[in-house]
């Protein structure tokens, strides 16, 4: 069998789980743990449980987007055709590696932290250590949302992004051209509005109020896509 050594899963006996075709650390090849396209496949149907339908797996999930680790891998196991070798180490070694955060493991519950389109509370993530953030738009959304806010719209909370240049990543998945909106995270956190951290580049909230955005300066938006 051919495997795309890029994303394939291994674990090195001293640093742990790793992407690729060998740890990053010492360079040693480890031990296999799943294939690029089991790793995708896996990671689709994790996310969809944990995001949009734990009913769909049959997994209770309380109000803070909790579910029972092994009740998510009995469910992948016999619900999903190629998975009955999973067991609790593949999921650790998929949220221990997950390149943007998404997942969080505590004792023997797992959550997404961020891309929910089910209600839930997140409050008891970290708040923000940063004070500005970054939103990508389109031209036509950008003075809508000046004039409005930023409020969610296919997801439960708004995701903000920590750098200009993960909103314009953000962004060119709707747009080859994004504008970005610049967030007074330090003003609106003094003014009440909760932003949490969510994911290594990812901050949640409820929304922004227009007083708290501003339009980032079309030129360096221009520099940056040109990189």
């Amino acid at each position: 069998m051919n495997y795309s050594y890029e994303n394939m899963l291994s674990e090195c006996d001293e640093h742990k789980y790793f992407r690729g075709n060998s740890c990053p650390i010492c360079n040693n090849k480890g031990k296999f743990l799943m294939s690029d396209k089991e790793l995708s496949s896996l990671s689709r149907i994790m996310a969809g449980a944990l995001r949009h339908f734990p009913e769909k797996l049959g997994l209770m999930m309380d109000g803070k987007g909790w579910v029972d680790i092994s009740s998510l891998i009995d469910s992948i196991g016999s619900g999903r055709s190629g998975f009955n070798w999973l067991r609790i180490h593949h999921i650790k070694a998929v949220v221990d590696t997950d390149e943007r955060g998404r997942y969080q493991i505590d004792g023997g519950m797992i959550r997404a932290t961020y891309g929910h389109s089910i209600n839930i509370k997140l409050d008891d993530l970290p708040i923000a250590d940063i004070d500005k953030f970054y939103y990508p738009v389109t031209e036509e959304e950008a003075d809508i949302i000046l004039e409005r806010g930023l409020y969610p719209v296919d997801r439960m909370k708004v995701h903000l992004s920590g750098s200009i240049e993960k909103a314009i990543e953000a962004g060119k998945v709707r747009t080859d051209e994004p504008q970005i909106l610049i967030i007074d995270g330090k003003k609106a956190k003094s003014e009440g509005i909760k932003i949490f951290k969510a994911g290594k580049e990812v901050y949640i909230t409820e929304g922004i109020n227009p007083e708290y955005l501003s339009k980032l300066d079309d030129s360096k938006i221009k520099k940056l896509l040109k990189k």
